[in-house]
């Protein structure tokens, strides 16, 4: 079950044709990882999501900012976040480790013990560009879910993930980092992500049923500050 407004893709939605594609190539993380673990806690914003509620994340290239915290994830891509000119190790990831640079990027921060509950990525920029997961840091219990096959993600290998289905996460061990980035459905990235391989997952029903509750049984005071809960209750 889907906690979420309906959503309609729209005329620039593109096909994606795979739940979980492995990519070619591996990076080498250490660079990136030193660069964020560097970083003081407060850059890491709390979600502004309800189905990513107890997570943390942080923007590195996005649309223009409104006034929402994490506004820029929803307002298109191309505009790097201040946080990245500190930041040359993920800046090269972004515009070097791929066919093309990355439209819009942040790395998500789930701690040990966090879920992601199922929901759709839901926007007109979400639906026109491909998915992609680079690993940082993670461990076997971090796992990534499409409708219901769950999948850990070893660290320095690329993914297509398909978040225009019911997708979700759960981690069972410590704190997980994944860099997300946006790529545009160019010639270029889509010969690099039709010759990847396809890897099915695994099912797990009580994983599954987990993921599948209503966001906001998790919400905590500190959510309810400002207009957050607002927010949250309009998703």
């Amino acid at each position: 079950m889907l906690y979420q407004r309906p959503h309609r893709p729209g005329p620039s939605a593109i096909a994606k044709p795979y739940r979980f594609r492995r990519l070619g190539g591996f990076v080498d993380v250490a660079p990136a990882l030193a660069e964020l673990d560097a970083l003081p806690a407060e850059a890491w914003l709390p979600s502004q999501w309800k189905w990513h509620l107890g997570t943390r994340f942080l923007i590195l290239r996005g649309g223009p900012s409104g006034v929402a915290p994490g506004s820029a994830l929803t307002a298109g891509g191309g505009v790097d976040a201040p946080a990245l000119a500190s930041l040359p190790a993920l800046r090269a990831l972004l515009d070097e480790a791929f066919p093309e640079p990355a439209a819009l990027a942040w790395v998500g921060l789930s701690p040990a013990g966090s879920r992601i509950h199922f929901h759709v990525d839901n926007t007109a920029h979400w639906d026109a560009h491909h998915r992609v997961h680079l690993p940082l840091r993670t461990s076997p219990g971090a796992r990534l879910c499409v409708d219901a096959a769950f999948l850990h993600l070893p660290a320095g290998t690329l993914w297509a993930f398909n978040n225009s289905r019911p997708h979700g996460a759960l981690n069972t061990g410590p704190d997980r980092l994944h860099l997300m980035v946006d790529l545009p459905a160019t010639p270029a990235v889509e010969a690099w992500i039709a010759a990847g391989e396809d890897v099915a997952g695994a099912p797990d029903p009580a994983a599954r049923q987990a993921l599948c509750r209503n966001p906001l049984d998790a919400l905590q005071p500190d959510d309810l500050k400002g207009d957050l809960l607002v927010r949250l209750l309009d998703q």
